[in-house]
C-alpha cells in the first residue's frame, strides 16, 4: 500500500495541494502527524493486550487452559493485531520520506501518503472499540464451550457415514497372524500423535513383500495418544518388513505438542469435560458452566449417531500383499467415558444433584438415538453406575431415590431392545440398594415393571 501512496505522491507532487479530501499540513505537521499516530499506535495496542491477557488468563483459571489457545487462533484478533501493526509500519515508512528534499529546495511532503495514514488510524480507532467487545464476547462460558463443539462436530463429520453394521469395539486380530519376533519402530521424540496415515504405512511395509504375502502391523497409539520417544510406534510382523524401511515408517507419524482435531473429534470432548470439571471444583463452583458443557457433548455424541468410529482392524491391500493394521483407537466405550465418567465422579463429590440429573437426561436421549447394542451398552453401564453409587453417596436420600428412578427410566426402554438379560440383572440390583431409602417402593415397583416389560 505504501508503495501505490508513495507512487502517487512522487507523480502529482505540487498538483494535489487545496483538494479538500487531503491532508493540507506542512511538512513539519505532516511529520508530527505520522509521529504521534505511530507513538499511539504503539502505546494503545501495548496496553490493550497486556490487559487483554491478564483478563485471558483469569478466564482460562476458570474454564480451561486452552482458552489462550483459542484466542491466539481468532481471525477477529489476528485482524486487529495486522490493522495496527500494518498501520504502524506504513506510518514509519511515510515519516521516512517526509521533509525530505525534493527537486530544488522544496521539502517532499506526501500528501497523500499521509491522508491514508490518518485514514488507517481513524480505521484502528474503530477496530479497537470492536476488539473490546469481541475480547469480552469470546471469553464467556456460552462462547468458550461453543467452539469446542464446532470444532468436535467438524472432525465428527470427517468420519465416514454409518453402514448399518453392528460396531464392535472389542474386536481384535484373529489368531496365528502375530506370528514369530516383531519388528519395532520406536518413537523418535515425544508427542501427541495428530496424524497416522496407514496408506502410507502400508506402502512402506509392504514393500519388501512377495505377492500373496501378509503383513501384520500394530499400532499402540492412534491419533490423540500420547508417545514417549523411545517407547514403539508399531510392531510388525514379519519382521523382514520393516527391517529395510523402518527409517521410512516414520513418515506415517505428524507428532505435535497438543492434540489436534484433524483426525482426533475427542478432543473436543476431552476440552468441554475441562471446562465442566472446572465448573465443579470446589474454587469455581459453577454448575452452570458445567451443564452448559455438558450440552454441548450432547450435541457432538448426537452429530455421532450415524458416524462409524474408526475400526480396531483395519486391512490394505498394496500390490498384492495384505497389510493388516490393529490400531489403539477410541472406541465409543472409550469416547462415552472420556465425556462423563469425571463429571459424574466431580458431581457425586460436589454434590450436585441437577449435574447428575442432566447426565442421566443426555444418556436416555443418546440410547434412544443410538441403535448399535455395543453403543448401548457403554450408555447403559454408565446410567447403573449412577444408580450404583447414589445411596451411598447422596447426603439426602430423597435425591438418591429420584436419581434411581431416572436410572430406570432409561432401564425401561433399554430393557425392549437386545439389552434385556443385562439391564435385568443390574435392575435387580438397584431394588435391592433401595431398601432403607424413603420412596423406596416407589423404586421396586418401577423395577418389577422393568423386569416383566
Amino acid at each position: 500500500m505504501f508503495g501505490v501512496t508513495y507512487w502517487i505522491d512522487l507523480r502529482l507532487q505540487g498538483s494535489l495541494t487545496g483538494l479538500p479530501f487531503l491532508f493540507s499540513g506542512s511538512p513539519e505537521s505532516s511529520r508530527s502527524l505520522l509521529s504521534t499516530v505511530s507513538e499511539s499506535l504503539i502505546t494503545v495496542l501495548a496496553t490493550t493486550f497486556s490487559i487483554t491477557i491478564v483478563a485471558l488468563q483469569l478466564a482460562s483459571g476458570q474454564y480451561s487452559p486452552r482458552l489462550l489457545r483459542t484466542f491466539m487462533a481468532d481471525r477477529g484478533v489476528q485482524s486487529v493485531l495486522g490493522a495496527y501493526i500494518a498501520t504502524f509500519v506504513y506510518s514509519q515508512l511515510t515519516l521516512r520520506v517526509t521533509g525530505r528534499s525534493g527537486q530544488g529546495a522544496e521539502a517532499f511532503n506526501p500528501l497523500v501518503s499521509v491522508t491514508v495514514a490518518t485514514v488507517f488510524a481513524l480505521v484502528c480507532i474503530g477496530l479497537f472499540i470492536y476488539f473490546i467487545q469481541h475480547v469480552a464476547t469470546i471469553i464467556q462460558s456460552s462462547a468458550i464451550v461453543e467452539k469446542a463443539h464446532e470444532d468436535s462436530v467438524g472432525a465428527v463429520e470427517r468420519l465416514p457415514a454409518l453402514d448399518g453394521a453392528e460396531e464392535d469395539g472389542s474386536r481384535a486380530l484373529p489368531g496365528g497372524l502375530k506370528a514369530g519376533e516383531a519388528a519395532v519402530l520406536t518413537a523418535r521424540r515425544s508427542g501427541y500423535v495428530q496424524r497416522l496415515d496407514l496408506d502410507f504405512l502400508a506402502k512402506v511395509v509392504s514393500g519388501g513383500m512377495k505377492e500373496g504375502g501378509v503383513v501384520v502391523v500394530e499400532v499402540p497409539c492412534g491419533p490423540g495418544r500420547f508417545v514417549s520417544a523411545g517407547l514403539p510406534l508399531a510392531r510388525v510382523w514379519p519382521s523382514g518388513a520393516l527391517e529395510e524401511t523402518g527409517e521410512g515408517a516414520h513418515g506415517a507419524f505428524v507428532f505435535g505438542r497438543e492434540r489436534s482435531f484433524e483426525q482426533d473429534f475427542a478432543f473436543g470432548l476431552r476440552q468441554l469435560s475441562d471446562i465442566a470439571l472446572k465448573g465443579l471444583s470446589p474454587g469455581v463452583n459453577d454448575p452452570t458452566t458445567a451443564m452448559q458443557a455438558m450440552d454441548r457433548m450432547e450435541a457432538v455424541l448426537i452429530a455421532l449417531v450415524g458416524r462409524a468410529l474408526p475400526p480396531r482392524v483395519q486391512e490394505r491391500e498394496v500390490g498384492g500383499v495384505r497389510v493388516v493394521f490393529e490400531v489403539g483407537v477410541y472406541d465409543y466405550d472409550d469416547v462415552v467415558g472420556l465425556a462423563f465418567d469425571q463429571i459424574r465422579r466431580a458431581a457425586f463429590t460436589s454434590g450436585q444433584v441437577a449435574v447428575l440429573e442432566r447426565l442421566l437426561e443426555i444418556l436416555d436421549r443418546l440410547a434412544r438415538a443410538n441403535a448399535s447394542t455395543h453403543r448401548r451398552r457403554a450408555l447403559w453401564a454408565r446410567a447403573f453406575t449412577v444408580a450404583r453409587l447414589a445411596p451411598s453417596q447422596m447426603d439426602d436420600p430423597h435425591d438418591a431415590t429420584n436419581l434411581l428412578l431416572r436410572v430406570l427410566g432409561i432401564g425401561a426402554f433399554l430393557a425392549r431392545t437386545e439389552l434385556r438379560p443385562e439391564v435385568v440383572r443390574d435392575v435387580k440390583e438397584i431394588a435391592e440398594l433401595s431398601t432403607e431409602l424413603p420412596g423406596g417402593e416407589r423404586v421396586r415397583a418401577a423395577t418389577a415393571a422393568v423386569s416383566a416389560s
